[in-house]
Formats: structure tokens, sequence, C-alpha cells
């Protein structure tokens, strides 16, 4: 009976440890969530690992462009990606996993700059160029706000740092994990407002159904705190 039992078991987990969860990231990288020689650094990366240790599911991360994620899942290149459910590629053939995080884009001041809403905000602000912000920045560019464009996160930040602009606009946690790799306090330009909040999801497509079973029973316990991992990340080649 037990060596019938055996079989059943096996025959039950192999179509789980047979498959790989290989997530789509941004071929350019996405400090702090993941970076590094084909994307093998960054907090999602570690979730990604925990995942894999759990669960025994091999897991990977493929570089790849956004414009090209549809095209990756529908060639079976990829089979997940990390994503909030509007963005997501193929969205009618994904199942969202969680929300497995937050994502939040928060107004950065210079010292003595503490705003109390953004009516209050006047002065110089760095952005960056192409990235779409909400009606309550976009509303005040050319009236209250100067904008200064960067072509990426670190050119913005060092703008602000050099003091180019008043404020900056940036998730919470990429502003924390660049300022401390300079050695500069993050708390000295923390303010309460935050311009854009939503839900993270994995999602996998819907025909991975041993692997969406996974790591839906993974999620339901599993929880990700990108503050604590922040100060063990390994600094990346900036």
């Amino acid at each position: 009976m037990r060596v019938v039992l055996f079989f059943i078991m096996a025959f039950w987990l192999l179509p789980v440890h047979s498959q790989t969860l290989e997530v789509m990231g941004s071929d350019e990288g996405f400090l702090p969530f993941y970076y590094g020689n084909d994307l093998n650094e960054g907090v999602l990366v570690k979730v990604i690992n925990d995942f894999t240790a759990e669960t025994g599911i091999s897991a990977d991360f493929i570089p790849m462009t956004r414009k090209r994620q549809a095209w990756a899942l529908e060639r079976g290149l990829a089979n997940a990606v990390f994503a909030n459910p509007l963005w997501m590629p193929l969205p009618d053939r994904m199942h969202a996993v969680g929300p497995v995080m937050t994502w939040r884009d928060r107004v950065f001041a210079q010292p003595g700059q503490q705003p109390d809403s953004f009516d209050d905000l006047n002065g110089g602000i760095c952005l960056r160029r192409w990235f779409v912000y909400s009606d309550r920045i976009e509303q005040r560019i050319g009236s209250q706000l100067v904008r200064h464009d960067a072509y990426n996160a670190r050119q913005m930040l060092q703008m602000f740092l050099h003091k180019r602009c008043d404020y900056i606009v940036m998730n919470e946690a990429e502003f924390r994990f660049l300022a401390t790799l300079g050695d500069v306090d993050p708390e000295r330009y923390s303010t309460e407002l935050i311009d854009a909040e939503w839900p993270v999801y994995l999602g996998i497509l819907k025909n991975e159904t041993a692997l969406i079973e996974a790591a839906e029973a993974f999620f339901s316990t599993y929880t990700i705190d990108v503050e604590a991992m922040l100060p063990k990340l390994p600094r990346p080649e900036l």
C-alpha cells in the first residue's frame, strides 16, 4: 500500500518539479528589485530564491524589454512577470498571484522644505523623462513647478542631491537604496506625500496550473519586508 501511495505522490508532484518559473524583468534592471548580471540580485530575486527553496521548483529571471514581454510569453520564452494588473502583458491569459508587495512613488524634498500637501510644492522638481506622473504633479508643472528631466533614476537623484531641484518623485525603496549607497541619509529628505501607490502581483500564464498552485500557497504566508532587505543587498555596478 505504501508503495502505491509513493508512486501516486511522485506522479502528483512531477508536474510541479519538472517546470520552471521563468520571470521576465526589464533588461535594464530595476533597482533595488532586480539588477546585476542576468538580473541575479535584488529584492524580488531574493523572493523568488525563497520560493525555490520552499517549493523545490526552479526559477529564473529573464532579461526582456517591456515591449517584447507579450511576445516572449506567446513563444514560451517566459511564463511569469511581476506587474500591476493594469500593465500585465497578455492580461486575459495571465493569473495574478498576490498582491506580493506595494509600489509607492513618494515626494522627497530638500531639508527644510517639508510640504504638507501637493499645493505647497513650489520651485524646481526632478522627474524622469517620458515617465507618467499623477495629475497632482502634472497640473503644477509650468505654474508652481519647474521641471528638470533626467534619463534614469540615478541621474535624477544626483541632480536632486546637488540641489538642482527642490523636490524629486521616486519609488521610495529605490530612493532609499541609492541614497544609502552614496552614504546619504534618506530620512533627511522624506515627506508624507505619496504621488502614486499600487499593488504588484506575480502574473503567471493560466495554463501553468502547477506553478500557480505552488505560488498561491507560497505567497499566502510569505511577506516581503523590503525595508529589511535593502541593507543586505549587494552593491550594484553603477
